[in-house]
């Protein structure tokens, strides 16, 4: 039997890989080439990718719009321009008192403005940042919303290693950390220590959730270490990540179902089965084809379609008037 070329996949990404890179294992797996993920994850950060195939790469926007959930190493006493574990030391200052970094937190929850990474995907003048910077040229970010659900400390450590009490510095600790999306989780370490008058930068970064879509669900998740026990690794010419394995990427493959649609932001009506050639070639849509509930009408929210089971599009609705968003395997 071929392998399903349509579906969601987990994938545990590896740290010291791109997320594009890691994609050839699913595209492998598949046969297929028509794979996108919803949301980058940092080279030197591993953990949830959340992978369209075939049909399914229309519901991008809808995932990657949904909130995060990350477990990450802070590093306490010295700055790096990319603040992360690949870039140069910039700046250096004395460690934190742990009580100073727990008084600090309050403040980075809820509604906060967040200036991001330079070193980072935002667009300045139709070119990434991080582009910008590697050319010599000055960037500067401006601040901008972001939405913090929870920020909570797994653990800290004095830096001989000690577990962290109030009096004592520490010098590196774990969060655990739930956001909206477009949250720079760098950026938030750098904040955090500078609220503390000191300085940081992420040593490790996982992420562990992507809307209702689990890290502990993904293929590959068991070859991870346990988060912070290794710091990320650097695959140079011939080095070789972890490998998830054709068999268990198959198996991983799943729906799109009413609850999932539920979780991303989707209203779930039901077309009738005579309609779907007409709904497939684009005819103009009746708000009779449609089996909804009467208040779904005054929802605002955009509709994923099923008929006999089967996602195969999404509509919005103007008044009572459906109209479509698109329509899987046919651009419109």
């Amino acid at each position: 039997m071929s392998p399903p070329t349509d579906g969601i996949i987990l994938l545990a990404k590896q740290s010291g890989i791109t997320s594009f890179s890691s994609l050839w294992q699913i595209k492998n797996a598949l046969g297929t080439k028509k794979i996108g993920h919803t949301g980058t994850l940092d080279t030197f950060a591993e953990g949830l990718l959340v992978v369209l195939a075939g049909r399914f790469t229309r519901l991008g926007s809808y995932v990657t719009d949904c909130g995060k959930e990350y477990e990450a190493l802070v590093v306490f006493g010295a700055e790096t321009d990319t603040l992360d574990p690949d870039g140069s030391i910039i700046s250096e200052a004395p460690f934190p008192v742990f009580q100073a970094v727990l008084d600090s937190l309050p403040a980075f929850r809820g509604n906060i403005q967040q200036r991001p990474p330079v070193y980072s995907a935002v667009h300045v003048s139709g070119q990434r940042a991080s582009d910008r910077m590697r050319k010599g040229e000055a960037v500067e970010l401006p601040l901008r919303p972001v939405f913090v659900y929870s920020l909570e400390v797994v653990s800290a450590f004095t830096p001989d290693n000690r577990a962290a009490q109030p009096g004592l510095p520490i010098a590196r600790m774990i969060l655990r950390i739930s956001c909206s999306k477009g949250t720079y989780i760098r950026s938030l370490a750098r904040d955090i220590a500078l609220a503390c008058g000191s300085c940081a930068h992420l040593g490790a970064l996982r992420r562990t959730r992507i809307g209702p879509f689990s890290l502990s669900d993904a293929a590959g998740q068991s070859m991870l270490a346990p988060f912070a026990t290794v710091l990320p690794a650097k695959y140079g010419v011939g080095d070789k990540p972890p490998v998830t394995s054709a068999s268990e990427i198959i198996a991983s493959v799943r729906d799109f179902d009413p609850a999932l649609a539920d979780a991303v932001g989707l209203n779930s009506i039901v077309l009738e089965s005579g309609r779907i050639d007409d709904f497939m070639n684009g005819k103009t849509l009746i708000p009779t084809w449609f089996t909804r509930d009467a208040d779904l009408y005054r929802s605002g929210r955009k509709s994923a379609v099923f008929c006999s089971g089967r996602f195969i599009g999404a509509v919005s609705f103007r008044g009572e008037t459906p109209v479509y968003e698109f329509v899987t395997g046919r651009e419109t």
